[in-house]
């Protein structure tokens, strides 16, 4: 069993739309990956239950719809420290963590979906994202946007990653608003050469992309060029941590 983490350089950097398509990729490869959301703030109620906005994207895998992808779950939008004392509780890392190992204990590899950037809080005392992050050693993938301002973003969630200690395995950039194309296409490569971390795949500016993405062939047609070999070779050579 092994996992991999997927961490944003900030909110709303295409984290989720990532984590669907890079799961999408790898079952294509013959791989039973599963997405994992394990704390979700902003979550809606309906008929009386709540639902975590994020694992419903994932069910758009067919094959997934009748899993629970996300564990802890709190209405306020906000960071999940806050959201949770909303509540009146405290997010329980000790189980975050238990959570996590069976997922992977019953998964090839599980792709663990985090909440916002590195530095999120998830308790009052500072128990950030990174920290969870530290404590699981799972080898890094990092959504960014691939917009004007997204080389110093990544360039600094890289360094703390590697200040941690952790392997960053790739970066998949998301273009989450119309942007120049000589600018994007800059920025991959600069990306790329300032931080010797392989560019997985990038996903177009589509409106609406959650539902373009409810058709398998649209999303085989966005990651037919990702690569997903670099990913594989990086579990392979023991980046993995078994937990």
């Amino acid at each position: 069993m092994s996992g991999v983490f997927l961490t944003g350089t900030d909110t709303d950097a295409g984290k989720t739309i990532a984590t669907l398509l890079l799961t999408h990729a790898l079952r294509r490869r013959g791989v039973d990956a599963c997405p994992y959301k394990p704390v979700q703030s902003g979550a809606e109620e309906r008929d009386g239950k709540l639902i975590a906005p994020d694992a419903e994207v994932y069910h758009l895998l067919s094959e997934l719809k009748d899993q629970e992808l996300s564990t802890y779950l709190y209405k306020m939008a906000s960071s999940p420290h806050l959201a949770a004392e909303q509540e009146g509780v405290a997010i329980p890392i000790e189980a975050v963590r238990t959570n996590i190992q069976e997922k992977a204990s019953q998964k090839e590899i599980v792709l663990v979906e985090g909440a916002g950037g590195l530095y999120v809080p998830l308790t009052r005392s500072g128990y950030c994202m990174i920290d969870l992050m530290e404590e699981l050693k799972f080898p890094v993938i990092i959504a960014a946007k691939a917009s004007l301002g997204t080389i110093n973003h990544t360039m600094m969630t890289v360094e703390s990653l590697k200040n941690r200690g952790l392997h960053v395995a790739g970066i998949i950039l998301s273009s989450t608003v119309q942007e120049d194309e000589a600018i994007e296409s800059d920025n991959r490569q600069m990306i790329e050469q300032l931080t010797g971390v392989p560019i997985i795949g990038t996903i177009p500016f589509i409106p609406n992309i959650s539902n373009y993405l409810a058709d398998e062939s649209a999303r085989s047609e966005i990651t037919k060029n990702w690569n997903i070999k670099s990913l594989q070779e990086v579990l392979a050579d023991g980046y993995e941590k078994t937990i």
